[in-house]
This record gives C-alpha cells, structure tokens and sequence, in this order.
C-alpha cells in the first residue's frame, strides 16, 4: 500500500507540474542599417586592337553593367573621371561624354528584400590619327553613393 501511495504521490507532482507551463510571447526588433553593394562588369574593359584616326570602336566585352544586388536602399553610380591615353579624351558612353553621367537604381521591395534592375551602357573609344602603336591603359572611376541621411 505504501508503494502505491507512493506512485499516486510522485504521479500528482507531475501533473501538478505540468499545470504551471504556460506560453509566453518575447517581442524582438531590430535596426537594419543602409548598405551599397554595387558590381561593375566587365573588368577590365576591353577595346582589343584599334587603328589610329578610327572612332566609334565598340568594347569587345562590352556593354559595362551595374548591377545592385546586395545592397538596400536607392544607390546612384556616377563617373567620376577617365584617366590615359586615348580613354581619358576618346572614351564615350552611348556616344556621349562619360564623367559626370550617373545611373540611379532603384531598391524595390519584394518579400522586405531590395531587389534591382541593372543598369548598362554601351562603351565606344575614338583614337587619334597618328597614335603612337603599342598597348595602352587607363583607369574609369566611379563615385557610388545610397540616399544622404
């Protein structure tokens, strides 16, 4: 008999335990920051053999792309400056002078993701009569910012 009342007592304590679980709600939050994350392709950029006093030379593996992915908010890519010989006065994008043109590309929200479209433009490089033969190398610089606070 002691035994039994022994196992109906530990079985009473358990079920008494289980009684007192209950559910509980914790609220989480947190603060995402801004972040830019922009690709440019192809690098490097690629005009492949050129003859002087020629124009309109379209890039081998052109056209450049900006592509946003990663990033979560508006970012703007701008040209900042063309540097060497003949880039820095022949290179042309969609036929006009680069510095200064700029890409916006917009975050979209899909499912609280950003999401993009690309930009493109399609590079050309005009060459001077009497260009000095040889391999040449120049540098285009981009400034790529997000949305000022």
């Amino acid at each position: 008999m002691i035994k039994n009342f022994s196992v109906l007592l530990m079985m009473s304590l358990l079920v008494l335990g289980i009684s007192f679980v209950f559910a509980a709600d914790q609220t989480v939050q947190v603060t995402i920051g801004g972040d830019v994350v922009v690709a440019i392709s192809p690098n490097p950029l690629d005009f492949g053999n050129v003859l002087p006093n020629s124009v309109d030379n379209a890039a081998t593996n052109g056209p450049i792309m900006f592509d946003a992915t990663g990033s979560n908010v508006d970012v703007t890519v701008q040209v900042s400056s063309v540097s060497g010989f003949p880039f820095a006065d022949g290179l042309m994008f969609d036929g006009e002078e680069p510095v200064g043109k700029n890409w916006l590309l917009e975050c979209t929200i899909q499912n609280n993701i950003c999401t993009y479209d690309s930009a493109s433009t399609v590079p050309t490089l005009n060459v001077p009569a009497g260009s000095a033969q040889g391999q040449n190398q120049g540098t285009i610089t981009y400034t790529v910012t997000g949305p000022q606070p």
